[in-house]
């Protein structure tokens, strides 16, 4: 049996992964035992749904074989994990791993260092949709194709969770997935309905639609003998996280590499500079 702590009770995926672990029925060797949240409301309700002793992280270290950190604000995630990753335990850090890519990439260190699997981010890289354009763009690289294409997700510019930071995740690891990751530069422009990118690659580039009150995803890969063009539908996502979790818990293997996992901080912090200061920014 796998103990799971989550810490980030206001968090959606919270509620949703606490109720697929113990109520669906589907992973009988894994439940969720404890919950913490910044909102003392929402533990509440969770664990009132679901039987799970509400606990400060600290109580839960020596109660739980894995943590899930699903805490609003990726600047808390750090602090959050890493006691838990020290004494050794698996971990999913939720969207974005940090706000910043060096504590990011300080995070996978200790966690590489300690020999502990950590998976993270978004779980809109995992959805059927999304898979499905980085097959066609995958695809049109292979054939040398590839020309560009655009990618829009929704974003929340001004909130008490970081900001941009909070939501701008979905899109650039929805993008990354669909057209690589290995961008080199980024230019941004910060607009009325939130910010408009373009995101430089070898040989093509993506522009990146960040929508501030339009809740919809979607991508288009642009190829020299047509496009292909799809929402992408969300829906799947908690399940999808899931099982990748699960499949992480039981066999230690992450479902990403340490550079794909910070590249989304990078591109995020590069988009910020590019809006906030002007210009093309280097991603390093």
């Amino acid at each position: 049996m796998f103990r799971v702590g989550i810490i980030g009770s206001e968090n959606s995926h919270a509620k949703a992964f606490t109720d697929i672990f113990n109520a669906s029925g589907k992973y009988d060797d894994i439940k969720v035992v404890a919950i913490y949240g910044e909102e003392e409301e929402a533990s509440k309700k969770i664990s009132e749904a679901y039987g799970v002793p509400v606990m400060k992280p600290e109580e839960m270290l020596d109660k739980v074989d894995a943590i899930m950190v699903t805490s609003r604000n990726g600047k808390l995630h750090p602090g959050y994990v890493r006691p838990f990753i020290e004494a050794g335990k698996p971990a999913f850090i939720d969207k974005p791993i940090a706000n910043c890519s060096k504590e990011a990439e300080d995070v996978i260190a200790l966690a590489r260092a300690k020999g502990v699997p950590v998976m993270g981010g978004s779980s809109t890289k995992m959805v059927e949709d999304t898979l499905a354009l980085k097959a066609a763009a995958d695809a049109a690289k292979a054939e040398g194709k590839l020309v560009g294409g655009h990618a829009y997700a929704p974003v929340s510019m001004v909130n008490d969770y970081g900001n941009f930071y909070f939501y701008s995740s979905h899109l650039a690891e929805i993008a990354l997935t669909i057209f690589g990751f290995d961008p080199i530069a980024v230019s941004a422009t910060k607009t009325a309905t939130g910010v408009a990118a373009v995101l430089e690659y070898e040989g093509y580039a993506v522009t990146l639609s960040y929508t501030d009150g339009a809740y919809s995803y979607g991508a288009t890969v642009l190829a020299k003998d047509g496009a292909t063009q799809k929402p992408i539908d969300i829906g799947g996502c908690y399940a999808a996280e899931v099982a990748h979790f699960v499949h992480m818990l039981h066999t230690g293997e992450v479902p990403q590499c340490d550079h794909d996992i910070v590249m989304p901080i990078k591109v995020l912090n590069a988009i910020e500079k590019a809006y906030t200061e002007g210009g093309r920014v280097v991603i390093g």
